[in-house]
């Protein structure tokens, strides 16, 4: 006799509710007790620690314990080291938002800035993002280079505006700091070619005792009527999964906005893929907008996602059109969702490799927040040596589709890297604020067969090291040497360019410091709130929202990144 189906399901809702009764019960049953003991003990050594007013002090619950993990860490390579902090967090113990939120107020200097009591984090979980750890404080005298790989990403700035338009924190493995701060543009001197570096600093808002180093990296301006002809290849993603205003309507509008800035003499191809892969437009000229328009117009979504096809045929496509000495881009527009063909970013991103380094870089526009893939979008710009933005909606697009599209589709800076060696004399030690995911091993500086970051012209990259100086250390005392190494694309030749860092790079108050200084430092605290780095003292998003308004006449953009921490704080 079989069972009807309806019978089945209600017998299965019930050993369901039965199941989660009995996990509730052993919850509380055995759960209570240490909890409630773990709370006092984190109170209690939250009142010591920051009794003093020692941002230091509240990084982990055991100085001891930290002090040796964190000897460890630090006598590894960089890279080495990012690997095992995490696991040294989780044994000293990172303290929680309700240990951060009872710490007792330091007093404010003269200067201001900075300086209140911190507030709670919101935690949230994002499956599609990858937590990549954060960088510990390296001692000198044990490792006095780091350095890693140009980067000029921006998407986990959009994604995180994203996410806070919608009323949620954004995933702490969704902040990289580095996008957010390169998601504003400072006033760095442009070289006549290739890259150039400048440096400035003032005091730390993780740490008193601290200062904060800011090196700009600036590469050279070409106006569009300057560069070479490009030849475009759009591959869109038109699956189901696109079928949301927000999504392929959203990249339309993006597309349409980009063709009417091109050149006459550019072309354009469209690739779609769903199910499989499909050329809708071969390579045409723009001075035929309206073909190429009508194409865009015309793109529907449907059916599975078959990334794997996309691509292969939009690289076949931009090989047939390939201009040499000209631009040549694939422009991906996906949610990065893959579930046909090849899935994984690794393999994908192993498929592109030789065409990449034949000159065919591609650029990646994110779109969409659900199930949005920012690991598949991230590492396919990576590995296609271009660079990866997110659209969360028709402004944004405006902005990267626009003129600052048309400008960077330039390429300036091949494997583009940075190594700054520190003075042990003057440095104690210091910690790289970001670049996670893009770190090159010391020895690879100089190896030009590694794969670093491409700049485009205008492109700008921002790092900041929080430093602990020496006592004693002043003026001319030499804080160490920045070099840039990258690749001249139209040469072939590699170039190098270096700044000798001294003691008086650094400003002693904070409000000597120039306004682009203070912006970048306090978007990078704005991240580090976000992504609960253990490394950011008793800052609260009230200070920063703070240190925001005072800045918010630059521009409109810092107007809404105002909104933003204003937003993160009410849901904190």
């Amino acid at each position: 006799m079989s069972i009807p189906k309806r019978t089945q399901l209600q017998a299965l809702w019930a050993l369901l509710a039965i199941l989660t009764t009995f996990a509730i019960v052993a919850s509380a049953c055995g759960g209570s007790d240490d909890s409630d003991t773990e709370a006092a003990e984190s109170s209690e050594e939250t009142s010591d620690e920051y009794g003093t007013g020692d941002a230091d002090s509240g990084l982990v619950d055991t100085e001891d314990t930290a002090d040796q993990e964190m000897d460890a860490a630090e006598a590894m390579p960089d890279d080495e080291a990012m690997e095992e902090t995490d696991a040294a967090e989780g044994s000293s113990g990172r303290l929680s938002a309700d240990g951060v939120a009872a710490a007792a107020e330091p007093a404010a200097p003269a200067d201001g800035g900075f300086f209140a009591p911190p507030e709670g984090l919101e935690a949230d979980a994002g499956a599609n993002f990858a937590d990549y750890g954060i960088r510990p404080f390296i001692e000198t005298t044990r490792d006095p280079l780091s350095t890693f790989a140009l980067d000029v990403d921006t998407g986990a700035y959009s994604i995180a505006r994203q996410w806070l338009e919608q009323w949620q924190l954004p995933p702490r493995e969704s902040v990289r700091v580095e996008e957010y701060v390169n998601s504003f543009t400072y006033d760095y001197p442009a070289p006549r070619e290739g890259l150039t570096v400048v440096a400035d600093g003032g005091p730390s808002p993780f740490d008193r005792d601290n200062v904060i180093l800011r090196l700009g990296v600036q590469a050279e301006q070409v106006s569009n009527a300057e560069r070479p002809d490009a030849a475009l290849t759009f591959v869109i993603d038109t699956s189901g999964s696109m079928d949301r205003p927000n999504r392929l309507g959203l990249v339309k509008d993006a597309l349409s906005g980009l063709t009417r800035e091109l050149s006459d003499d550019d072309t354009v191809a469209i690739v779609t893929y769903s199910d499989s892969g499909q050329v809708v437009l071969p390579p045409t000229e723009v001075r035929d907008r309206d073909e190429i328009l009508d194409a865009i117009d015309r793109l529907r979504p449907n059916g599975s996602t078959n990334l794997e096809a996309g691509l292969a045929v939009g690289y076949e496509l931009a090989n047939e059109q390939y201009r040499r000495g000209g631009v040549n881009r694939v422009i991906l527009a996906s949610d990065g969702i893959a579930n046909v063909g090849l899935t994984d970013p690794d393999g994908l991103s192993r498929m592109i490799r030789d065409d990449a380094d034949e000159g065919i870089q591609l650029v990646t526009i994110g779109v969409g927040m659900d199930d949005f893939n920012d690991v598949m979008m991230e590492q396919l710009a990576d590995q296609g040596d271009g660079f990866y933005s997110y659209v969360d909606d028709l402004s944004e697009a405006e902005r990267l589709f626009g003129d600052e599209l048309v400008s960077t589709l330039v390429t300036v800076a091949i494997d583009g890297k940075i190594q700054v060696e520190f003075n042990p004399e003057t440095v104690e030690r210091y910690r790289l604020i970001g670049f996670e995911n893009r770190a090159v091993l010391d020895d690879d500086f100089r190896n030009d067969s590694v794969d670093a970051g491409e700049l485009g012209a205008g492109h700008q990259v921002t790092a900041i090291y929080e430093l602990t100086l020496r006592s004693g250390a002043s003026g001319r005392d030499r804080l160490g040497t920045a070099q840039l190494r990258w690749e001249d694309p139209d040469e072939r030749s590699v170039r190098e360019s270096r700044l000798e860092l001294t003691v008086n790079t650094l400003e002693d108050r904070w409000s000597d410091t120039s306004d682009d200084f203070r912006l970048a430092v306090t978007v990078a605290s704005f991240a580090e709130i976000l992504r609960d780095s253990p490394y950011r003292g008793d800052i609260s998003y009230s200070q920063v929202q703070a240190e925001a308004e005072a800045l918010s006449g630059r521009s409109g953009r810092v107007a809404e990144f105002v909104g933003l921490v204003e937003r993160a704080r009410e849901l904190s």
